[in-house]
């Protein structure tokens, strides 16, 4: 079955979430997909999961609003929690690639209420990125535009043996759009620059299964973020060999079985 796109009302302006079989019993899966991608990425995990299931575009990218701020606390959590909150979901679990599991940390930091697992895949608690590094890759997008410098860089952040995928450079040209380059620029700096190691304490002790999934071919977030985000945290840190920074898009069966025991360790626990 096709998932329904439903339009909610977030602090900045609309957002759209994909949602699919939320007549399914269970407590729904969330997922939150990498930087200046789209929910769409998300398509072929969310359609191997026997649960509610909803994948959210968030501020900035597919077709919610283009205003920040692009910032963690401040923009992408309040987003995530109107979502909740307009859809009638007291709690969720959460699957997250890249900025996406650093959102799903912050916000079990936040309202731990409402998380019942956090599957992260490529994610960290910050990148020490310097401004003088971001500010080079906004020179070059700037100069080849949104769609051209995605195009460059799915190659140089997926395995070697997905370089070539024409499957993915497909879905990763419709997830990055057309945004303009000013709202990509501002979305780099605020991604790069998030840290959210003095939230993430707050979940050691907290009983939220936290699993850290990396590649070991991801360039963006190597294995060490991961177990630095899985020791914080009080949760297990994992290696995909050979998967780059994009694993729902490279490996989608085996992220979709990494989500589906989490998220049953998570049930067993609470039972």
């Amino acid at each position: 079955m096709a998932p329904d796109r439903v339009r909610i009302a977030g602090d900045a302006g609309p957002l759209s979430v994909l949602c699919a079989g939320m007549d399914r019993p269970g407590t729904p899966l969330v997922l939150l997909h990498p930087i200046n991608s789209a929910a769409v990425v998300w398509a072929e995990v969310a359609a191997g999961i026997d649960r509610p299931v909803l994948a959210v575009d968030l501020r900035g990218h597919g077709e919610s609003v283009l205003i920040g701020p692009f910032t963690v606390a401040e923009g992408y959590v309040p987003d995530v929690r109107a979502v909740l909150d307009q859809l009638g979901l007291a709690r969720a679990h959460f699957g997250g690639g890249s900025l996406g599991g650093t959102i799903s940390v912050a916000l079990a930091a936040l309202a731990p209420q409402r998380v019942a697992s956090i599957t992260a895949f490529g994610s960290t608690l910050g990148t020490g990125v310097p401004d003088e590094a971001i500010a080079t890759m906004v020179a070059e997008l700037e100069d080849k535009g949104t769609a051209g410098y995605f195009a460059d860089q799915v190659r140089l952040i997926v395995g070697p043996a997905y370089r070539e995928s024409a499957h993915i450079r497909t879905v990763m040209a419709e997830a990055v759009g057309h945004r303009p380059e000013n709202v990509v620029a501002q979305i780099l700096y605020g991604a790069f620059g998030a840290d959210i190691r003095a939230l993430a304490g707050n979940l050691s002790g907290s009983g939220i299964p936290v699993r850290a999934v990396t590649g070991s071919a991801d360039p963006t977030c190597p294995p060490a973020m991961s177990a630095e985000l899985a020791e914080v945290t009080g949760g297990t840190a994992m290696t995909l060999t050979g998967v780059g920074h994009l694993p729902m898009l490279e490996e989608p069966e085996r992220v979709t079985e990494i989500l589906r025991e989490n998220i049953a360790r998570a049930e067993d626990v609470n039972r």
